[in-house]
């Protein structure tokens, strides 16, 4: 049947209105007004809390305010222990503690002492758990001499060590918790099958082309120290850079020690962990003999 040319125009504007009606529902599906303005906001990208918190402290730092940069970095770990500055922040705070505790401003880790009649820095050393080096670099004094009447701040050192070589940290606690910590270089142990290690400081020493430096804090700068702990084969020792060694090894055979003890340096024992000669230095002023050692090997272990 042929259809009239009524029924052709009616069939064709109905094809346009379908097709318009469609073309139009398309453009409101896929490209909605307005869109465009929402293109023009820029994009924000999410900052951590605590990525502004370290740049307000690094600030406050280096305008000499330590006590408020540390309320920042104390809070903002409190608050957020787990971001992606978390790291920076402990290291910051840990030189920022490091720097008031060394310092001649009082603060609850130090106590202060009228020097007696009789009175030596070691025997106020051993009365008020501190070092008679540790009591020197805080006060600034030149020598060991004292006398009465004079006014001293004493550093409590009743620290804990935690030796983290699953993390390459060397942690310094204190009785509200974490006090500083330290990258370590290297380690070379003894082998041994135990993943956690409950030691003491046993002693502490300078080194100087492979012998001990007496006693004498201008000498022993320019000496390698060395703290010892109460297990054979373990003990700290300075180096110049980090960069001598990236690897820890726990178990060392006795042929792969062949030929290494002779050309790692008259000042480097066979065994040990290997840190900055500053930092060393800095933690040898933090403990004493019997200050609590934990060394953690194994991550895994229990």
């Amino acid at each position: 049947m042929r259809m009239s040319l009524l029924q052709k125009c009616t069939i064709a504007l109905l094809g346009i209105g379908i097709f318009g009606g469609a073309a139009y529902v398309a453009r409101i599906i896929f490209r909605p007004e307005g869109l465009a303005k929402y293109k023009s906001i820029p994009r924000v990208e999410y900052v951590h809390p605590n990525v502004k918190k370290l740049k307000k402290a690094q600030t406050l730092v280096t305008e000499g305010k330590l006590n408020e940069a540390r309320a920042i970095l104390v809070n903002a770990l409190v608050t957020s222990p787990k971001s992606p500055v978390t790291r920076e922040l402990r290291d910051l705070l840990g030189d920022v503690n490091t720097q008031i505790f060394f310092s001649k401003e009082p603060s609850p880790r130090k106590k202060e002492y009228t020097v007696k009649s009789g009175d030596a820095l070691a025997s106020i050393a051993r009365k008020l758990q501190s070092t008679t080096d540790a009591i020197i670099r805080v006060n600034d004094l030149e020598s060991t001499l004292i006398r009465p009447g004079e006014k001293l701040l004493v550093p409590q050192l009743d620290f804990t060590i935690t030796i983290d070589l699953a993390r390459d940290r060397l942690v310094v606690h204190d009785g509200h918790g974490f006090f500083t910590q330290y990258p370590i270089a290297s380690a070379d142990l003894p082998t041994t099958r135990h993943p956690r290690i409950e030691t003491t400081v046993s002693a502490k020493s300078f080194w100087k082309d492979g012998k001990p430096v007496p006693p004498n804090r201008a000498r022993q700068s320019d000496g390698t120290p060395r703290i010892n702990l109460g297990r054979r084969g373990f003990v700290l020792y300075g180096v110049e850079t980090d960069n001598d060694s990236t690897t820890t090894q726990i178990a060392v055979d006795a042929d792969d020690k062949q030929g290494t003890e002779d050309s790692a340096g008259p000042d480097r024992p066979p065994h040990g962990i290997a840190m900055l000669k500053n930092d060393l230095a800095e933690i040898e002023l933090l403990i004493r003999k019997g200050t609590p050692v934990t060394i953690i090997l194994d991550s895994t272990g229990p």
